[in-house]
């Protein structure tokens, strides 16, 4: 009964520093704590730079991201020295800028649809953009190689030349 008591005094004088000022008390295995008794007039800023801090860990995908970052240089030599054939390149210009028409388009009809709140700038702005997609889609049909190249730096792989 005696190591019981000394048990139970000692979870009384053992408190995490925020239980300190809300007034609560918890035992020694729920957390670290510090003794009342040292720290009674202190501030909280100053008990919390007392304690250790805590290392910085960081996983292992961070130290490989960081460890090496392509410059957009570096990515268009990669790309160029394994460029696809012309038709593939083709057809993947043509797959993303029809895609992203087709996005123009809903938010163009949504606009429309809903043309409480429309902002006329924006309606015209996307409108240009379609028809600036769609001369490109029209002259990629007569493109040389080196213009279908760019163009597939710029629309498949976000890559300004």
């Amino acid at each position: 009964m005696n190591m019981q008591s000394n048990q139970h005094i000692q979870r009384e004088k053992i408190v995490p520093p925020n239980a300190i000022w809300n007034g609560m008390q918890t035992s020694a295995e729920n957390a670290e704590g510090i003794n009342v008794k040292d720290v009674v007039g202190e501030r909280l800023s100053e008990i919390v730079s007392d304690l250790p801090s805590e290392p910085q860990t960081s996983t292992a995908g961070d130290k490989a991201k960081s460890a090496r970052r392509l410059t957009q240089q570096e990515i268009k030599e990669r790309l160029l020295a394994h460029l696809p054939s012309e038709k593939r390149m083709k057809a993947e210009i043509e797959s993303k800028i029809s895609k992203e028409i087709r996005s123009l388009q809903s938010k163009v009809s949504k606009m429309i649809y809903f043309s409480i709140n429309t902002d006329y700038f924006e309606l015209n702005n996307i409108l240009a953009k379609i028809h600036e997609l769609t001369d490109v889609l029209a002259s990629l049909a007569k493109a040389t190689f080196e213009m279908i190249k760019n163009l597939w730096l710029r629309f498949v792989h976000g890559i300004a030349v």
